[in-house]
C-alpha cells in the first residue's frame, strides 16, 4: 500500500534545503500450489503404461493459454505467433462437451483484430531419456508447439528442463488389473441403458399400435374414398365404405406385461453395478414395511458398500495429489507463513520440510452415518465416565475428554468445538502459558505440629546453608591468596635468576677484557648502539625492554 514518508512542507526560502513528498509502493507476491483438472482429451500416456509414476512418456496439451500469456511467460514471440489457433473441432470429447457452440468459429478467442487473445496449443512432454549422454536416463520436460512439434524457446533457451517427477495424478472408479486405463461408471451402465431404451421403445410402439391399430378391408367393401379416409387418422373421423360393417379392426396384443418385469430386473442390476438405489437416495416406503430400525439400517449400510468402495479407490488418486502438493511446497516454499489450523494460528515454515521423509497421507473416509458415529462416540464417552468414577484418572485425562466432546460436536454439525468446550492444551501466544490450566486439587488443612517442625527444619537448614556458604567463601579466599603469593615468588625467582646469569656473563667478559690488556671494547651478541652513544641488549625476561651495557675498568 502507498506509504507517505514526508508530510508536505511550506515553501522554503532561497538557498535552503528542498524537501519532497515521496510515496513508496511495495508489491508482495504470494506463491500458491494449485490443483487443476485435466480433460482426458488433453492428456496422453505411453501404450502399456501401468501408472504415471513409472511411465517413460506422457504429455499434456495446454489449450487454455492465449498468445499474449505465453509470450509474457518468456516464450519466444516469433514461435508463438507462428502457431495456428486452437479451435478444438477435432476432439470428439471437446465437441460432445460443447453445448453452446464455443468452438464454432476457427478464430475463437480472438481474430485478426486481436490476435494476442487467440488460443494456441502447446504440448508439455514428460519423457525419460539420456539427454546429457551420461548413460543414466532422467526425467525431462520438453515443451513443443505446432503440428510439427517444434521445441519452443524460453528466455533464449530450449524448453528442455529436468524434472523430479511427473506432475500428474490419475484415478479411476473401476480399475482394470495391471492397466493404467480403467472403466467409468458409464461403461458399467451404458449396455443396460441401451437395453432399457430398446424395451421402453418396444412398449411405446405397442401402445402406439393400440391407439392406431391396423384395419382389414375387403376389396368388395372398399369404395373409392375408403383408403383415403383410413390413411388419415383423426379422432371422430369418418371412413366411407360400400357396405356397413365392412371394416375389421386388428387387435394388437399387449406385451407390456412382459416388459415391466424386465425393466425392474435391469434396474436391480443397475443398483448392483453402481451402488445407487432407492435406499441410498432415500428410504423406500416399501422397505419400512414390517422392518425394525436395525434391519433398515443394515439395508441402508449394505446399499452404500459399492459407493464406499468406489470412494476408497478414488482416494488413492487424492493421495497422489497431496504427495505432489507436498513435494511442490518442499521444493519452492521459501518463506514462513501463518495459517489457521484446527482453529488456531500456526507458524508453518516449508524450509523445515526439506528433511521430512516419514510423512503418511491419510484420506478421511466416513465410518458409517452420523447416527452410527454418534452412538459409537457416546459409547466411548460412557467408558471414560466409568473409568473416572472408578478412580482410574491415569487412563483418562483432560485431553481425552476434550477430544470426545469435540468429536460429538463435529458429528452434530458444529465445526468449532471451542464454542462449547475449552481446549486444555490451548496456549497463550504472548507468554506461552496455558489459557485454561487445570484447577489445583483441594488439600487438607496442615497439622500445627507439622508446621512448627517444618519451620524449625527450614531455620536449621538456612543456618547450615549460611555456615557452609561462609566456609566455602573463606576457603576460596585462602586459595586465591596462596595462589597469588606463589605466583609472585615464582616470578621473583625467575627475575633474580635471570639477573644473576647476566651479571655473571658481564663479569666474565670484563675480566677477560682486563686480562687481555688494551683490547678494544667488545659488546655482547645482539647489542645495538643507540643515539645517545650507549649500547643496549634486549632483556629476555621482559619483552620490549633493553639493558644498558656498561664497561668497568
Amino acid at each position: 500500500m502507498p506509504i507517505p514518508l514526508l508530510a508536505p512542507a511550506p515553501p522554503a526560502p532561497m538557498g535552503s534545503l528542498v524537501t519532497h513528498d515521496v510515496t513508496i509502493v511495495t508489491t508482495r507476491k504470494l506463491a500458491q500450489a494449485r490443483v487443476m483438472g485435466v480433460p482426458p482429451e488433453e492428456f496422453g500416456i505411453e501404450r502399456g503404461a501401468r501408472s504415471i509414476r513409472d511411465c517413460n512418456y506422457c504429455f499434456h496439451e495446454v489449450v487454455t493459454k492465449t498468445e499474449a500469456e505465453l509470450i509474457a511467460e518468456g516464450f519466444d514471440s516469433g514461435q508463438i505467433r507462428g502457431l495456428l489457433p486452437h479451435t478444438g473441432t477435432t476432439e470428439i470429447e471437446t465437441l460432445a462437451r460443447d453445448t453452446v457452440e464455443e468452438h464454432l468459429s476457427a478464430t475463437a478467442g480472438g481474430g485478426s483484430a486481436n490476435s494476442a487473445a487467440r488460443l494456441v496449443r502447446i504440448t508439455e512432454h514428460y519423457v525419460r531419456m539420456d539427454f546429457e549422454g551420461s548413460g543414466r536416463p532422467c526425467l525431462y520436460q520438453v515443451v513443443t508447439g505446432g503440428d510439427q512439434a517444434e521445441i519452443l524457446r524460453k528466455d533464449g533457451k530450449d524448453c528442455i528442463t529436468p524434472f523430479d517427477e511427473v506432475p500428474f495424478a490419475a484415478t479411476t472408479p473401476v480399475p482394470v488389473t495391471h492397466r493404467f486405463f480403467g472403466r467409468s461408471i458409464a461403461d458399467l451402465v451404458m449396455p443396460l441403458q441401451r437395453e432399457k431404451t430398446a424395451l421402453k421403445r418396444g412398449a411405446l410402439d405397442n401402445l402406439y399400435l393400440h391407439n392406431n391399430p391396423r384395419v382389414e378391408v375387403a376389396e368388395h367393401n372398399a369404395g373409392p374414398n375408403t383408403l383415403d379416409d383410413l390413411l388419415v387418422s383423426r379422432p371422430g373421423g369418418v371412413v366411407r365404405t360400400k357396405t356397413a360393417g365392412g371394416l375389421n379392426w386388428q387387435v394388437v396384443p399387449d406385451i407390456t406385461t412382459s416388459i415391466y418385469p424386465m425393466l425392474q430386473y435391469i434396474d436391480a442390476e443397475l443398483e448392483i453395478r453402481t451402488g445407487l438405489g432407492k435406499q441410498t437416495q432415500g428410504i423406500d416406503a416399501n422397505a419400512l414395511q414390517n422392518q425394525s430400525a436395525t434391519a433398515v439400517a443394515q439395508v441402508f449400510s449394505a446399499s452404500q458398500m459399492r459407493i464406499k468402495l468406489i470412494a476408497r479407490i478414488m482416494a488413492e488418486g487424492v493421495r497422489d495429489i497431496f504427495a505432489l502438493l507436498h513435494g511442490t511446497i518442499r521444493k519452492h516454499g521459501r518463506r514462513e507463513e501463518t495459517v489457521r489450523l484446527r482453529n488456531a494460528w500456526v507458524e508453518v515454515n516449508p524450509r523445515n520440510w526439506k528433511t521430512r521423509d516419514d510423512m503418511t497421507i491419510n484420506v478421511g473416509l466416513g465410518a458409517g452415518g452420523k447416527a452410527q458415529q454418534f452412538a459409537q462416540t457416546m459409547a466411548i464417552a460412557n467408558v471414560q465416565k466409568e473409568l473416572l468414577a472408578g478412580g482410574k484418572i491415569n487412563l483418562v485425562g483432560d485431553r481425552q475428554l476434550y477430544n470426545t466432546a469435540a468429536e460429538l460436536t463435529r458429528i452434530m454439525g458444529h465445526r468449532n468445538p471451542d464454542q462449547f468446550f475449552n481446549d486444555p492444551m490451548a496456549v497463550n501466544p504472548q507468554n506461552g502459558q496455558l489459557l485454561h490450566p487445570p484447577p489445583a486439587p483441594p488439600q487438607p488443612p496442615p497439622d500445627p505440629k507439622l508446621l512448627a517442625l517444618q519451620a524449625r527444619v527450614q531455620v536449621d537448614a538456612a543456618l547450615a546453608a549460611h555456615q557452609a556458604q561462609l566456609q566455602q567463601q573463606k576457603a576460596q579466599n585462602d586459595a586465591i591468596h596462596l595462589h597469588v603469593k606463589t605466583q609472585g615468588e615464582i616470578e621473583l625467582a625467575k627475575i633474580k635468576t635471570a639477573l644473576e646469569a647476566k651479571m655473571t656473563v658481564l663479569e666474565t667478559h670484563l675480566k677477560a677484557t682486563i686480562e687481555a690488556g688494551k683490547v678494544p671494547r667488545s659488546y655482547p651478541p645482539g647489542a645495538r648502539k643507540a643515539r645517545d652513544g650507549y649500547h643496549y641488549v634486549p632483556d629476555a625476561s621482559r619483552p620490549g625492554k633493553y639493558l644498558l651495557v656498561v664497561h668497568h675498568g
